[in-house]
């Protein structure tokens, strides 16, 4: 079954040729296929009329008075990049057909134009359109699903099922990894005078700190309100000291603000994912009940701390 986006009705295309001849056999046979055609003579209506209409498909013929179709072409992906170009032409040479190509033509037909060939080739490209979006569209969806939405971390859901993978995988290799639970300091003071519009550019802010601080194979949660978690995979506590006091560092001179880190690591606190997160989280609670501001590494004295 035809998709909405394929049916000719709902497709807009925008034929430019200053052959009168090759205008009118074109512009027949697509609106007998049921498209809805703009004609144009040359590349300045042409322009006029990519501004003011939405399209999906131009095509465009190559050798036009006062301008050459890939000038025009350039124009029409400036202006409109999501429209898809056809041009054609009755004097084209591979060298022509290349220039377009790499100036975005979706493809390049030359005269005297068979038109079903044409209609394929619309249909073709409409198709690929069609699937290119819905991927997209997938692909924003698996983004949303997983990801924080004001900080653009991972969130918890996702947080969880990567540190399962995570332990499982160091557990095979025999690797050592470690957890960082970090909270704002005093963050409820902060939105009560600066109000929640601050408080929630700070969190973006500090966000852009734990990317900027750490590795690409590091792995960063909003863990909740201001409570976020950084996964160190394959990293010693001793190294993940040293990237969490380069972001107290960096958090207290650019923000103004303190974090308490609290760390726990795998395999020697614990080998049990949720253990691993509640040590964590254990140690940065002990560390926030005894002056906040620093990097606590879990001890089992902190073990009824919270």
């Amino acid at each position: 079954m035809a998709s909405e986006m394929t049916n000719p009705i709902n497709t807009r295309i925008l034929l430019v040729d200053d052959e009168k001849e090759t205008l009118d056999l074109i512009s027949e046979y697509l609106c007998d296929k049921g498209y809805d055609l703009t004609t144009c003579i040359n590349a300045e209506q042409a322009v006029e009329m990519v501004e003011k209409n939405g399209f999906q498909i131009a095509i465009v013929d190559l050798h036009l008075p006062g301008m050459t179709g890939s000038e025009l072409l350039k124009i029409i992906k400036r202006i409109r990049s999501h429209i898809q170009v056809i041009v054609i032409t009755g004097y084209g040479t591979i060298r022509d057909a290349v220039e377009c190509m790499k100036l975005g033509a979706s493809d390049f037909i030359t005269k005297p134009i068979l038109l079903d060939h044409l209609h394929m080739t619309i249909n073709r490209i409409l198709e690929e359109t069609r699937l290119k979006e819905e991927a997209e569209l997938a692909a924003y969806y698996r983004t949303l699903s997983r990801t924080d939405e004001l900080t653009g971390l991972y969130n918890f859901r996702h947080l969880i099922a990567m540190l399962k993978n995570e332990v499982v995988r160091h557990i095979r290799y025999n690797r050592v990894m470690s957890l960082a639970m970090i909270d704002i300091d005093d963050f409820k003071l902060y939105n009560d005078s600066k109000g929640h519009e601050e408080g929630n550019e700070l969190l973006t802010r500090l966000a852009h700190i734990f990317r900027h601080n750490t590795r690409n194979c590091d792995i960063l949660a909003r863990y909740g309100g201001e409570e976020f978690v950084i996964i160190f995979p394959e990293t010693s506590l001793e190294e993940a000291v040293v990237v969490s006091e380069r972001i107290c560092k960096t958090v207290v001179l650019t923000l103004n603000v303190s974090v308490t880190i609290g760390l726990a690591g795998f395999p020697q606190h614990t080998a049990d994912h949720n253990e691993l997160l509640r040590m964590a989280d254990r140690a940065m609670y002990w560390g926030k009940q005894n002056g906040k501001n620093r990097i606590v590494i879990y001890e089992d004295s902190m073990s009824t701390c919270k």
